[in-house]
This record gives structure tokens, C-alpha cells and sequence, in this order.
């Protein structure tokens, strides 16, 4: 299953998907990415994580972020 470009709340496997790891390499990054604050799955949706919330995280992980305080600078560690 691919997830499409509208869908709003999504599996881990989409996720993974759309920024570009298979599944095994996102589940291995995930417990860093959720110490740094990536969004939670919501029990309404499935367990599903909100794609916006997730795209507006790796902005600010990226130095996207429209303010330069918010943005996260350094990485936390390097993964395996």
C-alpha cells in the first residue's frame, strides 16, 4: 500500500515511505526521533501519526522552521 499525497494521518510503513526509509530503518530511528519530540500516534485515528505535524517536525529539524529559535539545530545522535 502507498500512501497518497492527501492523506492526513498515516501508518509507520507510510511514513517511512514518504521521507524516504523502508520500514526496519524508520522503526530504528523512531525512539530517538520521539525523545526529540516527533509527534505520537493518536488513539482516534487508528494509532496513525498526523502527517502535518510530522512534516512541520523535520522542518524544524532541517533549520526550515520560520523562526530561528524554534528550530532545532543540532542532532541529538547518530543512528546505527
Amino acid at each position: 500500500m502507498t500512501a497518497k499525497n492527501d492523506t492526513l494521518f498515516l501508518t509507520e510503513s507510510e511514513i517511512a515511505k514518504r521521507i524516504g526509509l523502508n520500514t526496519d530503518q524508520f522503526k530504528t530511528a523512531l525512539p530517538a526521533l520521539q525523545r526529540a519530540g516527533f509527534p505520537q500516534p493518536d488513539p482516534h485515528f487508528a494509532e496513525r501519526r498526523y502527517w502535518p505535524a510530522i512534516q512541520a517536525f523535520l522542518d524544524r529539524r532541517a533549520g526550515l522552521a520560520s523562526g530561528s529559535d524554534s528550530a532545532i539545530t543540532a542532532r541529538d545522535e547518530v543512528e546505527p
